[in-house]
């Protein structure tokens, strides 16, 4: 398989409701690493006008939960832990790149790295994932 064919695999993510209403879009895979990106728009900010917690959180998740397809696992999220250390308002967009540290039989730990398009860091994340299946459209290694 080749980077062409697995991006177009891993870009199914996008069709998620959830996912479209956020604006996240896939930005660039391989095998074990993932950047995906989301617009800092008026829905996802704060009171202050800054982009929410939550919405840097679900960039974190996602970001988390697809490099997990990278390596043929199917997911779902054991735990999500997130520091911020700044943030940005609306008309900026945000970027995740996330990265497997490590894969057991029934485990994949990720690390998530969040920065603005200014390459501020914004946020850092681990995502902890259990493996509910196989996705067998993209071998483990590729």
């Amino acid at each position: 398989m080749d980077k062409a064919e697995c991006l177009q695999l891993l870009k199914k993510f996008e069709g998620s409701t959830f996912i479209k209403y956020c604006g996240l879009t896939l930005e660039d895979a391989d095998c074990g690493w993932v950047k995906a990106s989301m617009p800092v728009r008026e829905e996802i900010t704060n009171p202050f006008g800054y982009v929410h917690g939550g919405a840097l959180q679900t960039l974190i998740d996602s970001a988390g939960g697809i490099v997990c397809w990278t390596v043929g696992c199917k997911v779902c999220t054991l735990n999500l832990t997130t520091s911020f250390m700044s943030n940005v308002k609306v008309g900026h967009t945000v970027f995740a790149e996330a990265s497997v540290v490590r894969k057991t039989d029934h485990v994949v730990f990720t690390e998530v790295k969040v920065y603005s398009d200014e390459d501020e860091m914004l946020a850092k994340g681990s995502a902890t994932m259990y493996i509910v299946g196989v996705y067998e459209k993209i071998p483990p290694r590729w």
